[in-house]
């Protein structure tokens, strides 16, 4: 009798917890592309205080880099009904948040560009160099700045020669202190037909 009451009390605490329809998180699946309307509930702060991201009334937690805070706040306020386009991204506890690029006040078409997608093309002019010497990215005829991870500066030295003509598929970010560079995800040398994706 008590094995049948506890195989009772499983059942329908499984039940519960599932709901048809709903999406359940999957930890280890990469961002995927995003785009969300709802109506701000609640701003969210880092430990420090920094406003760093929102609640939508569908219980989306919508993240953004803290040094952004102040202009999404002048842009949206509780309340607003608002668009974010982001990645959406599921934690190695399965907890699953939206990365916002843009986000925009449908009242007021307030536009916030944390990060804009790109795919550009040119010469790279230069390289630019970590502290310790290494090469951790390039300029572009466009003007551009490309910053790839310093582990990488074999391979780009090696594939990527100054002179090149490159295409660069990304997102361009503006730092914590108003630099503005592009987190490649693919690096195509023109020349070669050599790709590189950047992890």
């Amino acid at each position: 009798m008590l094995n049948l009451l506890i195989m009772l009390s499983i059942a329908v605490l499984g039940a519960l917890a599932w709901s048809p329809g709903a999406t359940y998180a999957q930890p280890g699946q990469s961002d995927t592309p995003v785009t969300m309307t709802g109506t701000v509930t609640a701003f969210k702060s880092a430990p420090r205080g920094e406003i760093d991201g929102f609640y939508l009334d569908n219980g989306t937690e919508v993240r953004f880099p803290k040094h952004w805070g102040g202009a999404v706040t002048q842009a949206v306020a509780v309340g607003a009904p608002v668009r974010v386009e982001g990645r959406q991204h599921i934690g190695r506890r399965g907890d699953t948040h939206v990365k916002a690029q843009v986000i925009v006040n449908l009242n007021t078409n307030a536009r916030v560009v944390i990060e804009e997608a790109v795919d550009i093309s040119g010469r790279i002019t230069n390289y630019t160099y970590s502290r310790s010497g290494r090469i951790d990215g390039f300029i572009m005829s466009t003007g551009d700045e490309v910053r790839t991870p310093p582990h990488l500066a074999a391979t780009i030295a090696n594939t990527l020669p100054v002179g090149a003509s490159v295409r660069v598929v990304g997102v361009r970010k503006t730092g914590k202190y108003g630099e503005v560079q592009i987190k490649p995800d693919t690096i195509t040398n023109l020349d070669t037909g050599t790709v590189l994706v950047i992890p």
